[in-house]
């Protein structure tokens, strides 16, 4: 009987696990390689090491032990021929626009409900770097692809954060391809437990591993995994722009991958619940969740989602003074910034994550300065709904 490959759970469990050559009693919990620098051996063996002929370390920037397990882990989740791990999010997009628009011309099209800080990084490309952006409203379909298929190389969020807007990736990356442009697609928001972009074509996928691939609230970093082998020019990209993570992190994001798949079927359980009891609370004018069967790209969805996922936002009828008082009345889900940990958090955008997008930039977005977003997590759905309804209580 041919193998089969394991399951993501399997997968998982797994992550950092020995390898053969690691020998007999290797640890199962990969070592913190807590070093900036490593042995070269003889003039010879340091000549080999920095040509390439001989596998290893040097500089902690340009490789490490631990990090080099994190990025084999997680091109695995993503399905992709390698990855490079980065020390944010961010780093992660800033590495893969870079590596994507290596020697291509035309703009970089994006689309305007993209996550605040991906804007304004872009911003700064496009100021400082003059590097051409378009954005362009991902559902004018006639628009969109027709940039696309003009594209120097295209970056979506799908969904997008925090309005969940999906941006259909099989004819997005069918009418890239004509042209070459590679397609990044941001999927922290869905992770691979709910959305396999290079499935449906994407040549680069980007994750903050902050979120749901650690689960814990407790570091900051990024990653970028690509459907190709990585070549040197990738790697000089990502070594060079200096945003690499240390070793502690990597082990961190290794340590939460080990429960990912059980924490996010907790987290889509109550992101689910949590969307559905909004939708029908006389206080919430809209809900703006992936997974809800009314939502308008629902046909999309059903093509290149498993689920919709714990992230979600919703309006409130009173607009921003009702949920200003709503945060301000929260007792169990906290009022912080960033998404995907254990705990439920809630934000308003406007005042947070795309605080530094212009007021008429995030107009266009979607993003009202009512908007509340809110990330689901883990805990019993009796309390997180009970908190809910003091909260957005009128008395």
């Amino acid at each position: 009987m041919k193998p089969t490959r394991p399951g993501l759970a399997t997968r998982c469990a797994h992550a950092g696990a020995p390898r053969p050559a690691d020998g007999v009693n290797a640890p199962f919990s990969p070592p913190i390689v807590q070093s900036s620098l490593f042995a070269l051996g003889s003039a010879a063996e340091a000549e080999e090491l920095f040509t390439g002929k001989r596998p290893g370390y040097a500089y902690s920037r340009f490789g490490n032990p631990t990090v080099e397990r994190l990025a084999e882990a997680i091109a695995d989740l993503e399905g992709g021929a390698g990855a490079l791990v980065t020390s944010s999010g961010n780093a992660a997009v800033l590495c893969a626009v870079m590596a994507a628009l290596e020697g291509r011309r035309g703009p970089l099209v994006t689309h305007p409900d993209i996550y605040g800080g991906s804007f304004e990084l872009l911003q700064i490309l496009a100021e400082v770097g003059r590097v051409p952006v378009q954005t362009v409203e991902a559902t004018d379909d006639a628009a969109w692809l027709a940039a696309v298929a003009g594209a120097g190389a295209v970056l979506v969020e799908t969904p997008s954060n925090p309005l969940m807007r999906l941006v259909d990736l099989a004819a997005t990356t069918a009418a890239a391809r004509p042209g070459g442009a590679p397609v990044i697609v941001d999927n922290t928001v869905a992770t691979p437990c709910n959305q396999l972009p290079i499935t449906q074509g994407a040549d680069w996928v980007v994750h903050s591993t902050t979120k749901y691939l650690n689960g814990h609230s407790d570091m900051i970093g990024g990653c970028v995994v690509k459907r190709e082998p990585l070549t040197p020019a990738n790697r000089r990209i990502h070594k060079n722009l200096g945003g690499t993570v240390n070793a502690l992190d990597a082990w961190l994001v290794l340590r939460g991958l080990r429960t990912f798949p059980l924490r996010l079927a907790a987290h889509n359980r109550n992101g689910a619940a949590v969307a559905a009891w909004l939708r029908v609370h006389p206080a919430v004018a809209q809900v703006h969740y992936a997974g809800d069967p009314a939502h308008p790209q629902a046909g999309i969805f059903r093509r290149q989602m498993a689920h919709g996922g714990s992230l979600l936002s919703f309006e409130l009828r009173g607009g921003a003074a009702a949920a200003t008082r709503f945060l301000d009345r929260l007792r169990l889900i906290v009022h912080a910034v960033s998404l995907g940990g254990l705990e439920s958090l809630a934000t308003r955008p406007a005042m947070t994550s795309h605080r530094g997008m212009p007021p008429e930039a995030r107009a266009r977005a979607g993003v009202a300065d009512g908007l509340v977003r809110l990330s689901v997590g883990v805990e019993d759905l009796d309390d997180l709904l009970a908190d809910l309804e003091q909260a957005l209580a009128t008395d």
